[in-house]
């Protein structure tokens, strides 16, 4: 985590090395024992050379007590993770249990014992179903804080020590028709698919025992049509363990995710087989009671909407709408036509809504995932709604477009974080994922995004941002196309994994450097930080189609950020050109010479200028929210808490009144709707105001001077253009270590042994 979470002190006097204050190098007061280069006390509170006093007695006392504390904090945390899967058990329990007659009747006995008016269902499936989410969302949020405050245990960075590696996420099929699956992804399906059929036969199988030992009645169907129907029934059942589960995945700030360490791009994959494995049960679902009505002679049963117990025909249309999300997110579909898959997918509220007036009784076993989602939903729509000035837009030689924005001083993020981001003068409705390529220890308070020109979205921005003949005011450049960002995020992982290890090698592509970038920066920052266990040595092999693509390397300036960088990291760049093309045409291209050091190698467009508008005034500049669903843990516990609680007794002072049960089931699906709109804007939208509120005082107020101190010498005097609406900006080559491979591809072979 971020050193926001670290104990704080007093600021240091000097530091151990002669080197600048902590508080020069943009973290003043946050400072751990571990990030201290001594040993003894004498050290720590006087220096040898200078005798001045470097740490009073309060703060190294301090210090050893955070330190201590940090000694307990590991296994608290490895116990909560232990309660949380004893929880998560206990949800499964419930599917293992309920095929076998001797937990059933072990239930029945514990449903005598626990009050059902409540509830509004039997306590055992409240127990077994509602209560174990709301228990691991509550404890996540306590095991994520604790995760971010324990020590990174030390690595051992010797030549013949191999790092560990975590052998669940060990690739082990690499071709599938489900893509690359690792042990974690094999055992997640495995289990998945042993506990719906284990629930499915035993149960089915049981059942058409019972019908076949038991005397025929007058009145009653056929055996044959009594074992239909209920083999369709188990079907209904069984996908509802995938269906809670779905929802899951694709909350962007799902505590679930963030305790397990899985990033939302990763678990999305788990959302796509859940779905699949839901939609596919709930077609033989239909199938079966498609063959049952015409076999008992009553098809017009089908298209009937009954007022009590089951309705079917809001059945058949919750089983299009899936068929129809089900179809638009195949991969070529996806693929192609993304918008499409993206506009149907939304169906899922459609889904939603007539699985309710199908069977509103068996919301029970969902209700809490879909909270948890709603609520997320409910986050990033509060988040969303604030317009974000955009603080300065560059485009570069290669066309690509730097973005940069202001954040709230106390809003955390990761190097390998991203954004979601919507444009409204471009799209009301299109949100596009872009990494971050700053660090959080810039200490700026801004967030960068490179977007390239690549699809017809990022076309439509980059023309837009060229366009700038109609945003000039009073002879001052305004960003132009006059538009407020609207910003999500941010999400990804919270780890910084990449830190673990001494040495890293970086493969990129094209933009797809973007988030190597952040990583550089982080890496460096660290270092100027004296941290302690970093990488020391980085190759980065970065392959562009054009040699103007080589421009984002030099986006950073390494010896600004750490002088003398050298001497503590070791970073390589080896860029490979791989279009002889233009390097032929521009002359760049010889048969003599294919390889230039990076340091000297000067492409035809390294002198084109880069493009540079300037936005509103930074007194003025609206941020972005800090109202994020990863973000603060203590206020989204608190409004996780303030939902479920809401809707407990929401739902039980309905169940309490008698007025649910005489309901139809329209009605009452109606009812669970406005539930679940009161318990998540109503119980959580004030502790969202709540959050807003005492965030805004806390906030740095002195934000605007920090933004300004984070940007270069004004523009003034670089040359506009002739039209007066561009400023242009020399393109400045960095001076990275490595080379230049023209009109070659990577020898992976070679570079990886």
């Amino acid at each position: 985590m971020n050193s926001a979470d670290a104990p704080r002190g007093p600021p240091m006097a000097a530091s151990l090395r002669h080197e600048p204050p902590r508080s020069e190098l943009g973290l003043s007061q946050q400072f751990v024992a571990r990030d201290l280069q001594c040993h003894s006390r004498e050290e720590l509170v006087l220096d040898p050379v200078s005798d001045n006093v470097l740490v009073e007695k309060y703060t190294l006392d301090h210090l050893h007590i955070a330190t201590a504390r940090e000694i307990y904090d590991e296994p608290v945390s490895l116990a909560l993770q232990v309660l949380m899967g004893l929880a998560f058990i206990w949800w499964w329990m419930f599917w293992f249990l309920q095929p076998i007659q001797t937990a059933r009747n072990w239930l029945r006995k514990a449903d005598a014992h626990i009050s059902q008016d409540f509830l509004g269902t039997r306590g055992s499936t409240w127990l077994l179903q509602v209560l174990p989410f709301m228990i691991i969302a509550f404890l996540s949020y306590f095991a994520i804080v604790l995760k971010g405050k324990i020590r990174p245990s030390t690595r051992d960075v010797s030549a013949d020590q191999k790092p560990k590696v975590s052998i669940w996420s060990q690739p082990i099929i690499l071709k599938s028709p489900l893509g690359m699956l690792t042990l974690a992804d094999i055992v997640f399906l495995l289990v998945n698919v042993f506990v719906i059929a284990f629930y499915f036969i035993k149960m089915s199988v049981d059942r058409s025992k019972t019908i076949d030992n038991a005397k025929p009645k007058k009145g009653d169907h056929s055996k044959g049509a009594q074992k239909l129907e209920n083999i369709g029934v188990y079907l209904g059942k069984a996908a509802l363990i995938p269906f809670a589960l779905l929802w899951i995945p694709v909350s962007r700030g799902s505590p679930f995710l963030r305790v397990t360490g899985v990033p939302f791009e990763r678990a999305v994959k788990y959302h796509t087989w859940l779905g699949l494995m839901c939609v596919w049960i709930l077609v033989a679902h239909g199938l079966v009671f498609f063959a049952y009505f015409p076999s008992i002679h009553h098809t017009s049963e089908l298209w009937r909407w009954q007022h009590k117990g089951i309705a079917f025909f809001p059945g058949i249309i919750a089983l299009a709408a899936g068929l129809v999300m089900l179809v638009t997110a195949l991969e070529k579909v996806r693929r192609n036509h993304f918008n499409l898959f993206f506009l149907t997918h939304h169906l899922y509220l459609v889904f939603l809504l007539f699985f309710l007036f199908h069977c509103v009784s068996q919301m029970v076993y969902v209700v809490t995932p879909i909270l948890l989602f709603f609520l997320d939903r409910f986050i990033r729509l509060v988040q969303s709604r604030k317009p974000v000035d955009i603080l300065s837009t560059k485009v570069l030689p290669s066309g690509a477009i730097e973005l940069k924005f202001a954040k709230p001083g106390n809003l955390e993020y990761n190097a390998l974080s991203f954004m979601y981001v919507l444009a409204p003068s471009i799209s009301k409705f299109e949100w596009h994922p872009f990494s971050v390529a700053s660090s959080p220890l810039d200490g700026t308070n801004q967030i960068c995004i490179y977007i390239k020109p690549l699809g017809t979205y990022t076309k439509d921005v980059h023309d837009a941002l060229i366009d700038t003949k109609h945003h000039k005011e009073a002879g001052k450049l305004k960003c132009p196309f006059g538009f407020k960002l609207q910003l999500e995020g941010p999400y990804g992982d919270e780890s910084n994994f990449y830190l673990q290890y001494n040495s890293l090698i970086l493969v990129a592509g094209g933009i797809g450097v973007t988030p190597f970038l952040a990583i550089l920066k982080d890496v460096l920052h660290r270092h100027k930080l004296q941290q302690e266990n970093l990488p020391t040595s980085i190759h980065l092999i970065f392959c562009v189609r054009n040699q103007k693509d080589l421009c984002l390397l030099d986006t950073i300036n390494p010896s600004e950020i750490l002088p003398n960088y050298e001497d503590l990291v070791q970073i390589r760049i080896h860029a490979f050109v791989t279009s002889k093309v233009d390097l032929i045409k521009d002359e760049e291209l010889s048969s003599s010479e294919a390889i230039v050091p990076y340091q000297h190698y000067n492409y035809t467009y390294m002198n084109e200028p880069s493009k540079q508008y300037t936005g509103p005034p930074l007194a003025a500049v609206r941020e972005m929210s800090i109202l994020a669903g990863a973000g603060d843990n203590k206020w989204v516990a608190a409004t996780f808490f303030a939902t479920m609680i809401g809707y407990i007794v929401i739902f039980g002072i309905i169940n309490v009144t008698g007025s649910y049960a005489k309901l139809t089931n329209y009605n009452r699906a109606l009812l669970y709707c406005v539930v679940l709109f009161l318990s998540v804007v109503g119980c959580g939208g004030p502790v969202l105001m709540l959050w807003a509120h005492f965030q805004k005082r806390k906030s740095p107020q002195s934000n605007s001077q920090v933004l300004a101190n984070s940007f270069p010498p004004s523009p003034d005097k670089y040359s506009k253009s002739s039209e007066g609406d561009i400023e242009l900006r020399s393109s400045e080559h960095t001076s990275w270590e490595g080379e230049v491979s023209l009109g070659k591809r990577p020898d992976w072979k070679g570079n990886l042994s």
